[in-house]
């Protein structure tokens, strides 16, 4: 894996599809950033909800540099690109330099599901971390009753890897999460 060439690259990192544009997060979609994470309909199966000055902590961490270190996301907005307005985001961090795996990440506004955008840009971004970033394996988690997550990742290509319970807690209750995976020999960018 291209580690150097990943972290040079983060810095203006900038991606197009035909109605998306993957890049950086800018100040000027701090705002939006905050209110999709403090909004229940998106957070739903990330995390349980956080006090708004952490959230705004949290969103402002993400203008700064990115270095790859372990367990560190990339985040990146996923705006349209007919305004640059945020709809949502994807990221990604290195989980294990050795074995060359990344994992990624995604969620959109309600407004803008079900249109196959969180697919155009997942198959933007696997197919930039194949490719300049010569990752070897993709992986993706998401809890077990999210099926619109998971069917995302089948779509993708990504196969089902194993079951993890009670992994992580979401409401006060321990859910099941799924594990994704997908390998850089088995990549070809899914046709919509």
């Amino acid at each position: 894996m291209q580690i150097g060439r990943l972290v040079a690259l983060a810095a203006d990192l900038r991606l197009t599809t035909e109605r998306l544009v993957i890049r950086r997060v800018a100040e000027r979609d701090v705002a939006t950033a905050i209110a999709h994470e403090e909004d229940r309909r998106i957070m739903r199966w990330i995390r349980d909800a956080l006090p708004r000055d952490e959230i705004a902590a949290r969103v402002r961490d993400t203008l700064g540099p990115w270095g790859a270190d372990d367990g560190r996301w990339l985040v990146l907005t996923a705006a349209a690109s007919a305004d640059d307005a945020m709809l949502g985001i994807v990221c990604f961090r290195v989980t294990d330099r050795d074995q060359e795996t990344i994992e990624i990440g995604y969620r959109l506004h309600p407004d803008h599901q079900r249109r196959g955008l969180a697919f155009e840009a997942m198959t933007a971004l696997i197919t930039f971390l194949f490719g300049a970033a010569e990752a070897r394996r993709i992986v993706a988690l998401c809890a077990a009753d999210n099926e619109a997550s998971w069917r995302l990742m089948e779509k993708l290509g990504m196969r089902r890897e194993g079951l993890l319970r009670e992994h992580s807690k979401l409401a006060g209750t321990w859910c099941d999460e799924l594990v994704y995976g997908l390998l850089r020999r088995e990549w070809t960018p899914p046709i919509d």
